[in-house]
């Protein structure tokens, strides 16, 4: 079956008619697209929505390959997909992210057309969703790295501090320097605030401390900061096994970085691209990260520029999509954006915070980490790719698709304002050299001058060619969640401004929850599955007395489920277990969302439901 939509990355060289520049992001469109459609075939036959339990961990080597700002694991799509469709039946999702439904549909012999408006996820998507020969692969991998040794001998060697042998450095930690606010001199931030324990879990980077100087007691994040200081570099050597040694950088590490590096002397292409205004771009700007190149270090940036071209110019299309698929899963592992931990490692989150204390990491090493991990993918994955199409468009015009000619749509749309995706995009999207045209970004974006009701509108022109493409009879299940009853509103009535009714409701347990859903006012919480189809309408009704239907809620779900169970115990950290208040937002959004329009957002339903548990003695009231 031939892809409706092949994706290489041109070299300037003569290998596509249809060139955009050295080194961007190409698509190109063949016109065998129709053959993935059949819409002579009608969908199959399903009355009910799906109401099994939905549940997928995270910890598999596709949810690892390659980061995304979010994911849903394929496992849990896949339930969906065996009740919503038979065999070499036609799956769409129309805001594929990474692609993870792609990889569902594919395990199950559906065919898949996979589209986002982002050329970042459409590149991480096709790469996800077209593996290769594992060995080949590795092959390349090794190959590149033989390539680079020489520039990762120069810029990540130290010395052991044990036997004074050269040895590969594995990271440097970078402190900003502070002001303190009473008596105006500096500090290193790691010298006063460091608190290491005998368990690096316990370990921490204080927020309160006292001034080395003046000896006042100072609060970090009111502090003025100055520049970045090297303060501890480590490396394996003598034996120790994958225990780390640490140290404060030598001489020899300074050197290094005194000879950094004029940006003229560095032997590649790198992107140098302003940073847009922008929601989560205020930050690094803010810190003079105003160009993709300040948010490297020196070393970082130059490793990356060697890197990405070596991983260029290899000869092959689909091996050098995979070579440079690996470099962009490296994201802000390498950035001044990631910070340090204590026990080590580094995330990728949806935005550009700018840490006090920075890890800056091995790019060679971290490069060929990152290939290991997506190798056991691809050894695992050898079937998919065969019936699939990738494309960068917008999800409002899918002209492509005939009338009728799609047997289910699983999707995971933009939660309102929670994430920004062209700006968190655009770090890949400048190696790259191809970005989002935001104008259709179904987001709520300030700087974008769009709000609530222009992400609705935005929305309802998706779900309108959704219900035009979906052949009858065919469902809709939609993935969302927000602690935002404007952004449940929105959703519900662009559903029901395309003809699609809410007929059931479940979440969509992806086994791990993440400390900030706990701690932070806008984290997302649980994702929840809408099963969708089109009409005839159901009238949402207004709830009369809010408080009273959540009162009723609460005693109902409490004579069917233990509530004790909803209880939040934080492993890693030493805080006192709480009620899961999260938990119970989701469980009340599965059970009104289909029933009355969303008129409470978390914060004002976590009072009305503390008061409610208190009066009824339940497990979780606050005292």
């Amino acid at each position: 079956m031939p892809r409706a939509k092949q994706l290489h990355l041109d070299l300037g060289a003569g290998r596509s008619t249809r060139s955009v520049g050295a080194g961007r992001l190409h698509l190109e469109r063949n016109e065998d697209f129709a053959r993935l459609c059949n819409p002579d075939h009608p969908a199959k036959a399903v009355k009910e929505p799906f109401t099994g339990e939905i549940e997928a961990g995270k910890n598999t080597y596709v949810y690892d390959a390659h980061t995304y700002h979010t994911k849903v694991p394929p496992q849990g799509i896949e339930a969906l997909i065996r009740h919503y469709t038979d065999e070499d039946a036609v799956v769409l999702d129309p805001f594929c992210g990474s692609g993870m439904t792609g990889i569902a549909a594919t395990n199950l012999n559906r065919r898949a057309i996979l589209s986002d408006l982002s050329p970042a996820a459409v590149f991480i998507a096709y790469n996800l969703n077209t593996p290769i020969d594992r060995d080949i692969y590795l092959g390349a991998v090794r190959a590149v790295l033989r390539d680079c040794e020489d520039e990762n001998r120069s810029l990540y060697t130290t010395t052991c501090r044990r036997c004074d042998s050269d040895t590969p450095l594995l990271y440097t930690v970078w402190s900003y320097g502070l002001l303190c606010d009473q008596c105006g001199n500096e500090f290193i931030l790691w010298d006063v605030a460091r608190d290491e324990r005998e368990s690096v879990r316990e370990s921490k980077i204080l927020s309160e401390f006292r001034c080395p100087h003046c000896g006042k007691h100072l609060v970090k994040r009111r502090l003025r900061r100055t520049k970045r200081y090297p303060v501890s570099v480590g490396y394996r050597c003598c034996g120790t096994g994958p225990k780390e040694q640490t140290a404060p950088p030598m001489q020899r590490d300074l050197d290094v970085l005194d000879l950094l590096f004029d940006p003229a002397e560095i032997p590649a292409w790198y992107p140098t691209d302003p940073f847009p205004p922008g929601i989560n771009t205020r930050q690094p700007i803010a810190a003079g990260i105003d160009t993709i190149d300040k948010a490297y270090t020196p070393r970082a940036l130059r490793a990356m520029a060697v890197l990405w071209k070596r991983c260029m110019e290899w000869p092959d299309d689909d091996v050098r999509n995979k070579l440079l698929f690996t470099v962009t899963s490296l994201y802000q592992r390498v950035t001044l954006f990631s910070e340090f931990r204590f026990w080590g490692g580094s995330g990728n989150i949806a935005n550009y915070n700018v840490p006090a204390i920075s890890n800056e990491q091995n790019v060679f090493t971290t490069f060929e980490r990152k290939a290991n991990t997506i190798s056991w993918f691809f050894r695992e994955s050898a079937h998919l790719g065969r019936k699939i199409d990738v494309s960068t468009q917008s999800a409002t015009c899918l002209s492509q698709l005939p009338d009728a000619s799609v047997d289910y749509v699983f999707t995971d749309p933009p939660f309102g304002a929670n994430i920004n995706y062209s700006e968190m995009n655009f770090l890949w999207e400048s190696w790259l050299r191809a970005k989002t045209d935001t104008t259709k970004e179904a987001i709520v974006n300030k700087v974008q001058g769009k709000d609530y009701e222009i992400y609705q509108g935005l929305l309802t022109e998706a779900f309108q060619e959704i219900a035009r493409v979906l052949k009858p009879g065919a469902w809709l299940s939609v993935v969302f969640h927000n602690s935002s009853d404007r952004a449940w509103s929105s959703l519900q009535g662009s559903l029901a401004a395309a003809g699609f009714s809410v007929d059931g409701a479940q979440t969509f347990d992806k086994k791990h929850a993440t400390f900030k859903m706990y701690v932070s006012d806008n984290a997302v919480g649980y994702d929840l599955v809408l099963h969708c189809r089109k009409g005839p309408l159901k009238l949402l009704a207004e709830a009369e007395d809010v408080t009273a239907a959540i009162g009723g809620f609460i005693r109902r779900l409490s004579q069917d489920q233990d509530l004790s169970t909803y209880t939040v115990r934080f492993l890693h950290v030493k805080r006192a277990d709480e009620f899961d208040y999260r938990r119970l937002f989701s469980k009340w959004i599965e059970y009104s969302v289909s029933r009355t329009r969303i008129t409470v957002g978390f914060e004002q339903f976590r009072e009305i439901a503390e008061k409610e548990m208190t009066e009824i003695g339940l497990h979780g009231a606050t005292k």
